[in-house]
């Protein structure tokens, strides 16, 4: 891993994490440049459907417009700054700021002022004042985005292999794709955004210190990480343009605990029920991965860069949870959350599998999030002091094996896209620091 700016060799200049002008100038270079989710297509089924969300710290709104184009458009009004929808999502024919009455349509065009003949003597060009857009919007496997910038990469070229595994494991899984579940939750934490983003793209190491009281109530499986690497997973994989992916298993391992779990899930018609949409969806991504040696079964955690992650997706009885991080400044951040699930899910299954994540998994709910938070705070909290940002911090796990890990020889990975290293490495969280490095510059 070459040098570049506060991150060398391994070693992170721990400022990037409190610094309110490096803050200023990742608002204006990462979340001002990049690719941000906003909506996943299913929010937006109707004509005139729209949810308000943020951008950085730009609020917007996501609406499908008359002629089902999706809009992007930034949630202040051309008059006076106010913003136009103060709602989280609705359906509605257009938006009207509370302040002086400018009204707009769903499609951010200027529809109306108030005494326009009076106050503007009929010379104000509505056509020129519509709420702003958003230059670029795209869409993967129902996941829409949107940046700021007019130029660079495409999505698709942005998502470059995480795309893969994006379409394989975790949104579509060769069925019909997924749905949001309607409404999202949201709770803050006192820590900077990266750190969750990091902990999502390749942290591994973390799962059986951090969270093992769920390992001792018996609320996760096993008892944790093992020491020595297993040739079928888990895996961390690390992308370009700072994307990470991990917790991917290949072989037939967690699909027999699947079918262990659809056992147990109730009277004997919903074992069926379960028993059945396990072999289905199992059947249909060896279909669809029938090219690859080594065919994984699932991931559990993800982020696409910079503020979009996932996890709970690698078992077929368990809802995803995707997030949204909105950073509230250097020392805070917003987090969202959704849970999704197979459109092919039966009804039957459906209020079980988003039980399950609201239960144990990354959620206000459970046990992962709040023993996470706790963490991010106090790195976040002791990154402020002068002493402490002298000294930094250290991610050179398997650094000197990157691309050449010990026993990579036996294992069970042929086919799969990215760079693909052991459970217990830290080249996920590196790239993504050397990527947001290169936006930011000093």
């Amino acid at each position: 891993m070459g040098a570049t700016p506060y991150i060398e060799n391994g070693l992170l200049d721990r400022s990037v994490f409190s610094d309110p002008d490096i803050y200023r100038r990742e608002m204006e270079h990462v979340f001002g440049t990049s690719w941000l989710f906003v909506a996943h297509d299913s929010m937006l089924k109707n004509p005139g459907d729209y949810i308000t969300t943020w951008m950085g710290e730009d609020p917007v709104i996501v609406s499908r417009d008359r002629n089902n184009e999706i809009r992007v458009l930034l949630n202040t009004c051309r008059h006076r700054g106010n913003r136009v929808c103060l709602f989280d999502r609705g359906n509605t024919d257009g938006f009207i700021c509370s302040y002086h009455g400018w009204r707009y349509d769903v499609d951010g065009r200027l529809a109306s002022v108030p005494y326009r003949k009076g106050a503007y003597l009929d010379e104000l060009d509505l056509s020129k004042w519509g709420l702003v857009p958003a230059p670029r919007v795209a869409t993967h496997g129902g996941l829409i985005f949107a940046s700021w910038s007019q130029t660079g990469l495409g999505l698709d070229a942005t998502l470059g292999d995480a795309a893969w595994y994006l379409d394989n494991l975790v949104l579509d899984q060769h069925g019909s794709g997924i749905d949001f579940v309607q409404g999202h939750y949201g709770y803050r934490v006192k820590g900077n955004w990266k750190i969750i983003a990091e902990n999502f793209a390749g942290d591994h190491y973390h799962t059986g210190v951090t969270h093992r009281s769920s390992f001792v109530l018996g609320l996760m499986p096993s008892g944790g990480n093992e020491q020595v690497q297993d040739p079928y997973g888990p895996f961390e994989v690390s992308f370009p343009n700072g994307h990470g992916i991990g917790g991917v298993k290949t072989g037939e391992a967690t699909y027999r605990r699947d079918l262990e779990a659809a056992a147990k899930v109730g009277d004997e018609d919903l074992v069926r029920i379960a028993t059945r949409y396990v072999n289905d969806r199992y059947a249909r991504m060896k279909k669809a991965m029938a090219d690859i040696q080594d065919m994984p079964y699932g991931c559990s955690h993800g982020t696409i860069f910079p503020n979009f992650l996932f996890s709970g997706g690698s078992n077929a009885l368990r809802s995803t949870g995707f997030y949204i991080l909105h950073p509230k400044g250097a020392l805070e951040t917003e987090v969202w959350q959704w849970f999704a699930v197979d459109r092919e899910l039966p009804a039957e299954l459906r209020e079980l599998l988003i039980q399950s994540n609201r239960s144990n998994g990354q959620s206000a709910s459970g046990l992962f999030a709040q023993d996470d938070a706790e963490n991010f705070e106090r790195v976040t909290e002791v990154s402020i002091g002068v002493q402490a940002r002298r000294v930094p911090l250290h991610l050179q796990m398997t650094l000197e094996h990157e691309g050449n890990w010990p026993g990579h020889e036996e294992w069970r990975v042929n086919g799969l896209p990215g760079l693909v290293g052991p459970h217990f490495s830290e080249h996920a969280q590196r790239g993504m620091y050397s990527y947001w490095a290169s936006l930011v510059g000093r």
